[in-house]
């Protein structure tokens, strides 16, 4: 498509009422010349934009670059205004947008949309949500001037031989894309300039037929397949620039479930699951596809998106793409790099801006490079040019020093005890938040798992630090939502053959996003009740495997039985990464613990309760069946019980506020064990 921006000087007299910009009929005349140039002719439009006393400013629109040429004198001398200097510039979209609004406003086109609407582009009207930007190819540049950039930007092994194949000439006229592109690179400045190369190559050897060219990230443009479709019409004969994302991979959630949703049954009508994540990936696809042989299309994509790129070619089909990636580079040949970037910059490079390459790695990107750059250049600036800012820690800096913040980390670091299992709780989420920001530098860095197991007598608040731990994961954004998914046995193991592996999906797809908490995961091989059991663990670590980058799976039960069932299962222990134990309360512990219950229900602990309830603590943690943190909340719901029948044996109308709110020492007292109750009851026991 084609656009225009055309300025022309009225040579008219005072008295020519076709010039008053406020005249009525001036405008209905106008209007009607719009309308019949625009039933005579479906290929191009024009349209007056506004006219004010001795200057008009008209737009036009095409299918092809021809059809103004054709068409403008007809167009002036329906006007019937005495025009001169005219002068006609290619013009972008976004400005022909704002001329039909402007044209819109002053009265000469009824509607906006009534232009668009006959070039199938009323989807991207000023309305539109769609987001992308457009640019123009201001000086074409030179073959030499290419190839320069081509080694500047260290893509030489694939850039280069397609720079060759694009300045070797056509056998025979003919129009069409023979080719299109994937750029795999994990550098915004380096994906830039090789676009920006492969576009100019082909404007400048007539193989884009116009200078715009479109970019837009894919996962902004609207799975609305009539607002992709009108994107590309607007950019027919140019290019369509579709940069995927540094976080394309964690927004499939999981590279199967990708492969699934764009091939599966989950795809068979073009209407279908419009809420899905990658619906905009199959609608992206199936464009480019269907304007091959119009408009160009170059896919950005991270490095680490193999199997994403895989999937889009099963889904382009007949499109033939040639990728274009980085070059990887020697150690020698990095350093060399590294002092030719510093040494344009005007900056004596120093031992520490080679730091990068004392690693035991081989081969170093571009991208790699660049990013080692920009840290010791940010470095160089506040410590050397400007050392009165050597103080000042980067955002990264101050991000890693705060990573343990947040209303999670806060609750729990308020909980009693559990010192071992919050430091490697704060130790987990430490390696994950790393992990996170070494992949954002574009460093390679494998998704890290993150699956555990929590072992420890019931009560020791391994369902409460997991709930927390869900908490710190969304507030540190390395899960999506944060809510805690707690199952047993009942909810993955299914009646008969098959429903087993169906339930286990279904929870995993529930608790996308979240954290997975199976409760005494071992009763699913110890249970006699079939052996549907071995299934579930099956499809668990097949689940857990694929839905690493988006979901935690915490497996809770007593430290000897969860030992002895991941020794049984040595698939599902090399998927965790963290062990994290749950110790027994002690006496002062425990205390602790009723004091902080009394406190979230406002009530308060006599100074005499301490003397009373230790030595039930004692006792209690010898027992086989202690209940850690359950006892002490249920000793104190026997307590508030216990106060009630006290006060309601007073003067009720004399009763304080305080007494209400104070628990007193005989409130307490301690529980019968088994073998009270069973002498109590009549048995004898021996």
């Amino acid at each position: 498509m084609y656009f225009y921006k055309i300025e022309a000087q009225i040579d008219a007299n005072a008295d020519d009422e076709n010039t008053k910009d406020d005249n009525w009929e001036q405008r209905r005349f106008f209007r009607s010349v719009y309308t019949l140039h625009d039933q005579d002719d479906k290929e191009g439009t024009i349209i007056i934009s506004s006219l004010h006393e001795e200057k008009l400013i008209l737009g036009a629109i095409a299918r092809n670059p021809d059809w103004l040429d054709k068409h403008m004198e007809a167009f002036l001398t329906a006007t019937r205004l005495d025009c001169s200097s005219v002068t006609i510039k290619e013009s972008t979209f976004t400005e022909f947008k704002c001329l039909i609004n402007n044209s819109e406003s002053d009265g000469y086109v009824f509607r906006e949309n009534e232009v668009l609407i006959h070039f199938g582009l009323q989807a991207l009207s000023h309305s539109s949500v769609i987001s992308y930007n457009e640019y123009t190819i201001q000086k074409p540049l030179s073959k030499k001037k290419l190839l320069a950039y081509a080694n500047d930007v260290l893509c030489a092994d694939s850039l280069i031989p397609e720079i060759e194949r694009i300045f070797q000439p056509s056998t025979e006229t003919i129009t069409g894309h023979p080719v299109h592109y994937f750029i795999s690179c994990d550098n915004d400045y380096v994906c830039d300039k090789i676009y920006e190369t492969l576009i100019n190559a082909l404007y400048i050897n007539g193989r884009l037929s116009h200078r715009r060219y479109c970019v837009a990230s894919m996962s902004d443009i609207n799975s609305n397949r009539k607002e992709c479709q009108a994107l590309y019409e607007a950019f027919t004969g140019g290019a369509m620039v579709i940069k995927c994302g540094e976080k394309i991979e964690e927004r499939m959630t999981a590279e199967e479930r990708l492969l699934r949703a764009i091939f599966g049954k989950k795809f068979k009508g073009d209407d279908d699951d419009r809420d899905s994540d990658i619906y905009w990936l199959r609608t992206v696809c199936r464009t480019a596809l269907k304007y091959r042989d119009k408009t160009l299309t170059i896919f950005c994509l991270p490095r680490t998106s193999e199997r994403v790129k895989a999937s889009m070619r099963e889904h382009l089909d007949i499109m033939t793409l040639v990728e274009i990636t980085e070059d990887y580079m020697s150690k020698e040949r990095g350093k060399r790099f590294l002092i030719k970037t510093a040494r344009k910059q005007k900056i004596k490079a120093d031992k520490s801006l080679y730091r990068v390459l004392d690693s035991e790695q081989e081969t170093f990107s571009s991208s790699e490079l660049l990013r080692a750059y920009d840290v010791w250049h940010s470095r160089h600036l506040k410590t050397v040019s400007y050392p009165q800012y050597a103080s000042f820690l980067s955002s990264g800096q101050t991000a890693a020093k705060t990573a343990c913040v947040g209303s999670g980390f806060a609750e729990l670091d308020r909980l009693i005890g559990l010192n071992e299992a919050k430091t490697v709780i704060k130790q987990a989420s430490d390696y994950f938040k790393a992990q996170k920001i070494f992949r954002d530098r574009g460093m390679n860095s494998e998704h890290p798992s993150m699956h555990m197991v929590f072992t420890g007598s019931p009560g020791t608040a391994k369902t409460t630090v997991a709930r927390l731990f869900a908490r710190i994961m969304q507030e540190s954004e390395l899960l999506s939502v944060g809510r805690l998914y707690e199952v047993g046995r009942s909810d993955l193991v299914g009646k008969y053959v098959g429903w087993t592996a169906q339930k286990v999906s279904s929870l995993f797809n529930e608790a996308m996003g979240s954290v997975l908490l199976i409760d005494e995961a071992y009763s699913l091989v110890d249970s006699s009740e079939g052996d549907y059991g071995d299934e579930a663990i099956s499809t668990i670590v097949a689940e857990m495997e694929n839905r690493r980058e988006d979901i935690v799976v915490i497996f809770a039960g007593y430290c000897e039985k969860m030992e002895r069932f991941l020794h049984k299962n040595p698939g599902l222990r090399s998927r965790i990464a963290f062990h994290v134990p749950f110790a027994d309360y002690d006496s002062q512990e425990m205390y602790s613990i009723l004091e902080y219950i009394a406190e979230t229900q406002s009530m308060i602990i006599d100074e005499n309760v301490r003397d009373k309830v230790l030595p039930i603590f004692t006792t209690a943690s010898r027992e086989q069946d202690f209940g850690n943190g359950r006892f002490v909340r249920n000793l104190f719901e026997r307590a508030r019980m216990k106060q009630a029948s006290r006060l309601l044996a007073m003067d009720i109308d004399r009763v304080t506020t305080n007494q209400i709110k104070r628990l007193i020492a005989d409130d307490f007292e301690a529980p019968m064990t088994a073998r009270q109750t069973m002498q109590r009851i009549g048995f004898y026991v021996a």
